[in-house]
């Protein structure tokens, strides 16, 4: 059964006014082709979403990729621009395909052309999700087709558009680009085993050269972390379309291990949040400094 189309958004989005923001190192310049980006560290919930919701504000920081826009902030200071979304995933989800939505919503971005969803949007986890699992729905009362397209024209384009930008702006700056989407992930599998600290994605080997992630790898390693590649996390939306290596981009996702630094609780920071902080500083100085062009290196 279709929807009936509203002419008109019923919520207002201005509460996430900028839907991202992009902070460039001014202070000692974009010092070589490396963007650092965060999706889905969004925390702004405001009472219009929260009165046509079916869970909490805390339920729904339970899928943030929490505080990791201050974790990675030291890309900065090492010579990187930082892009990050300001608007939560539960109200639109970046790392998906424009198109990755459920039957009755497709016709927004086809043009009429009712394709059949991808099984990830036919079970609510699409670019606009309804539902936080499989079997936790989000809303009590579900945005209008509307709504949808006003969150994809405010929040979903204008993220993207960011990003391609940058990326853009580095290949013309530097030549060559390396895209760093950061994530953080649950500490443990459904199962209980515990994640490793870190894992690592790169379309297995398809959005990044072989040397790069090997470099990541042995960074995080070298640090005491242990390192995961491509399982369970391979990287999503954003990882497969950015990353051409024979064009000169190269992609590759980060994903944290919540459990080093958040209380699965009260999701505040932990005793381990200082320290992976710190850690993490060092080590995007690494990634910068590992693609700075050898002519500035030797300077």
């Amino acid at each position: 059964m279709r929807f009936r189309r509203s002419q008109k958004p019923t919520e207002d989005l201005d509460a996430y006014a900028p839907g991202h923001i992009v902070e460039r190192p001014d202070t000692v310049g974009w010092r070589a082709g490396v963007v650092f980006a965060s999706p889905h560290s969004g925390s702004t919930y405001p009472k219009d979403l929260l009165s046509r919701a079916k869970i909490s504000p805390h339920q729904m920081r339970r899928n943030e990729d929490i505080y990791i826009d201050h974790l990675f902030q030291s890309a900065v200071a090492a010579g990187a621009p930082y892009l990050r979304a300001v608007f939560p995933r539960v109200v639109v989800d970046v790392n998906r395909a424009e198109d990755e939505l459920p039957l009755h919503w497709a016709d927004i971005v086809n043009d009429g052309d009712l394709t059949q969803p991808t099984p990830r949007a036919a079970a609510g986890l699409g670019v606009v999700p309804t539902f936080l699992s499989e079997t936790l729905p989000i809303y009590e009362r579900l945005p209008t087709e509307a709504d949808v397209k006003a969150r994809l024209e405010t929040l979903y384009r204008p993220y993207h558009a960011a990003l391609r930008n940058l990326v853009e702006d580095g290949l013309s700056r530097f030549g060559q680009v390396l895209l760093v989407d950061c994530h953080s992930m649950p500490g443990f599998a459904a199962m209980g085993a515990r994640r490793p600290d870190i894992i690592l994605g790169d379309r297995f080997g398809t959005s990044c050269h072989p040397d790069t992630i090997a470099l990541f790898r042995e960074l995080f390693q070298s640090a005491g972390y242990s390192v995961g590649i491509n399982y369970p996390y391979a990287g999503g939306f954003v990882t497969s379309h950015y990353g051409k290596p024979s064009d000169g981009v190269e992609a590759i996702q980060i994903e944290v291990n919540r459990d080093l630094y958040v209380n699965p609780v009260t999701l505040s920071p932990k005793s381990g949040y200082v320290k992976l902080m710190e850690d993490l500083k060092a080590i995007t100085r690494e990634i910068v400094d590992s693609a700075v062009p050898q002519s500035l290196a030797a300077q």
